[in-house]
């Protein structure tokens, strides 16, 4: 049941009176979720291919909080020692990419995102939940998050505006120049104010309208034509 939308139109964070039933029992994980989740781990360190110096395995986001949505992913966060460098954060980027376009993988209808993190990076989140251990890192509160909803829906708005016209032009370019944009104000907003910012839900809710799969996938699509040669006809 939801205490507090925070704005008309931002069904994107709601206030729940508890944690997500289809993994939790009255506050405490469901250990089929458990066992299912290690699986899923370490399936995911298998495909990454490296050795790792894993520290945990944790949940976080919505899911491990009182702000799930029926939008919500289960992430699911292999935490790694220390900060990984460029090279290795590329690396388990192009691994996560890989992985999600060749799995599609739910925990009870919730699509299960994998994650490499270093135990000495920033995570901005209000509630993570160890599964190696079996506690809470952060407990999440029911506190309602003082957050300026007209900021919030013009935010949105201006998002989805700016997306929907370069989407429009199918120039590359262009595209990925808003994806950038849209990954460095999201990044600068959680760096700013964590998982409340105005920038942050902004971009969650153009991402529940699907804005955010649709240009990943038109980069794709341009790429792939920008990559390829189309056979000519020979003339007899």
């Amino acid at each position: 049941m939801r205490l507090r939308e925070l704005s008309d139109s931002s069904e994107f964070v709601t206030i729940n009176r508890r944690l997500n039933p289809k993994i939790w029992n009255n506050g405490e994980i469901d250990p089929e979720v458990v066992d299912k989740l290690k699986d899923i781990a370490d399936a995911f360190v298998d495909f990454i291919g490296v050795d790792l110096d894993i520290v945990d395995v944790t949940i976080t986001g919505s899911n491990a909080n009182y702000t799930w949505t029926q939008f919500s992913d289960l992430d699911l966060h292999v935490v790694v020692a220390g900060e990984p460098d460029e090279q290795q954060r590329e690396l388990y980027n192009a691994k996560k990419s890989l992985w999600s376009e060749e799995h599609t993988i739910t925990i009870r209808g919730l699509p299960v995102e994998c994650y490499v993190q270093g135990d000495q990076e920033t995570h901005h989140s209000t509630g993570v939940y160890s599964i190696l251990h079996d506690t809470w890192l952060i407990e999440p509160k029911k506190t309602a998050p003082s957050v300026d909803d007209k900021a919030i829906d013009a935010k949105k708005d201006a998002l989805e505006h700016e997306i929907q016209a370069a989407l429009l032009t199918k120039d590359l370019d262009k595209l990925r120049l808003v994806k950038e944009k849209i990954t460095k104000m999201r990044k600068a907003g959680l760096e700013r104010a964590g998982e409340w910012s105005t920038e942050n839900l902004a971009f969650k809710a153009v991402r529940n309208l699907g804005l955010i799969d649709q240009i990943a996938e038109k980069i794709r699509e341009l790429e792939d034509q920008e990559l390829s040669l189309e056979q000519t006809e020979i003339l007899a």
